[in-house]
């Protein structure tokens, strides 16, 4: 299927099967500029639901290929599927489907979903980022979503934000506040750094199926409502896997610091006093920990103080970070009961308080969606007979949901998912109906 349009209004929607059989690519042209590139799942027989997955389409340089797309531009979609299962629209206001039935866990209203990204609490909104494949409820097309919330509970869908481009699949990172004016943006940028995921294995039709695992940045001047990537900087690839940065101002040694998922159970520690030229300071090897590292310091009401090393499976060690190493104390520690909670990420912008949410990963039933996210909740230094670990608790704002078991565990509840903690904060336990 071929089909020109010209570009017209803000976003592009594209209609995806509910239920898919298969893919195919999909791409936009300007001229012979490549715009996007996606696989879209083809129609099952006597399958018959489609949603609309919208694209921005004006901004699309800024967020997909590096093609400047401008109003009365003639644009070119090739399908190598065949039809397109309903009708392709431009709009400036997308038709987003209804919000899942869930009150208190996010989801995206439509794609598949997996790991919080980009999380960060700036000017009075909570800012959640996360993988999103918008063309079909399984793992592909990895971009970036974008929800926002006013109270950390209940966060409501606005759009996707980043997509793949010829350095690959846009996979996990964080968020920061560029409050040192860093790569020549103004102090209140928010920056985003990320990794563009290289090749895609056994896809070599794709542009994005050439390039290597490698760092990037993005930005927003909005508030972060509208990502701009930034194509002057990258760190190049340094093991073949090597993905998932978590960036944060280390303030006693004044230096920011990057946390990184290397390859097999491996991480490293980078330093940088202005995000663009990082040393390494430490490699660590802790078997079984794996991807979508977070470094973070939890503390207790008498003010003492540790720091936690944690991995996307809920492993964890406690221990001394002095801006260079990181120290482990103790034996390994895991946060979860069960595997259903992954690829958590803290929040920045939020003071001493440490502030994580997982994705769910939860099977899809029939519906337009997959995943959630978990209600979020807060870490503090917990003692017990061998040292320390992180104690959990939901957090403060979800207070009014809390249920307290009689022997003091806390439990929500929310349309067939239960969370719970035990009375010492040691795991957290979800169950699903």
């Amino acid at each position: 299927m071929e089909k020109e349009f010209i570009a017209e209004k803000e976003y592009l929607e594209l209609p995806v099967p509910v239920t898919g059989a298969g893919s195919s690519p999909l791409r936009i042209y300007e001229q012979d500029k490549l715009v996007y590139e996606f696989m879209i799942p083809g129609m099952q027989e006597g399958e018959g639901a489609v949603y609309h997955a919208a694209l921005p389409l004006l901004r699309a340089g800024e967020c997909g290929f590096d093609t400047p797309i401008r109003k009365g531009d003639r644009l070119r979609l090739v399908f190598e599927g065949g039809k397109l299962p309903g009708e392709i629209r431009q709009t400036d206001h997308p038709e987003i489907p209804e919000a899942p039935a869930y009150e208190l866990h996010y989801t995206a209203p439509y794609g598949w979903l997996n790991d919080p990204n980009g999380m960060i609490f700036y000017k009075g909104c909570w800012h959640l980022y996360h993988q999103h494949n918008p063309f079909a409820t399984v793992w592909d097309n990895m971009s970036w979503a974008h929800a926002v919330s006013e109270d950390l509970i209940h966060f409501r869908f606005h759009s996707d934000v980043l997509f793949q481009d010829d350095a690959g699949m846009i996979f996990s990172g964080c968020a920061i506040k560029n409050d040192r004016g860093c790569f020549g943006l103004p102090e209140d940028a928010i920056l985003y750094f990320y990794t563009s995921a290289g090749g895609v294995p056994g896809r070599p039709e794709l542009a994005s199926a050439s390039g290597v695992p490698t760092q990037r940045m993005a930005y927003s001047l909005d508030g972060g409502r509208t990502l701009i990537k930034y194509r002057k900087w990258e760190l190049s690839m340094l093991a073949r896997e090597n993905r998932d940065p978590k960036v944060f101002l280390h303030e006693e040694s004044g230096a920011y610091i990057m946390v990184l998922y290397l390859i097999d159970n491996r991480f490293r520690i980078f330093r940088s006093d202005d995000l663009e030229n990082w040393e390494q300071t430490d490699e660590l090897d802790m078997p079984p920990m794996w991807e979508c590292p977070d470094l973070f310091r939890v503390r207790n009401e008498e003010g003492e103080s540790a720091w936690a090393f944690m991995s996307a499976d809920g492993y964890y060690y406690m221990g001394d970070f002095d801006g260079y190493r990181f120290t482990k104390k103790g034996n390994m520690r895991k946060l979860y009961a069960d595997e259903i909670p992954y690829a958590a990420q803290s929040f920045s912008g939020t003071g001493a308080r440490v502030i994580s949410m997982a994705w769910l990963r939860l099977e899809n039933r029939g519906e337009p969606y997959t995943g959630a996210m978990s209600v979020a909740r807060e870490f503090s230094l917990g003692r017990d007979e061998e040292g320390s670990y992180i104690k959990q608790a939901f957090v403060p704002e979800a207070e009014a949901y809390v249920l307290t078991g009689d022997d003091g565990s806390k439990r929500i509840e929310d349309c067939g998912i239960t969370e719970w903690i035990d009375p010492e904060g040691r795991l957290l336990h979800v169950e699903i109906r």
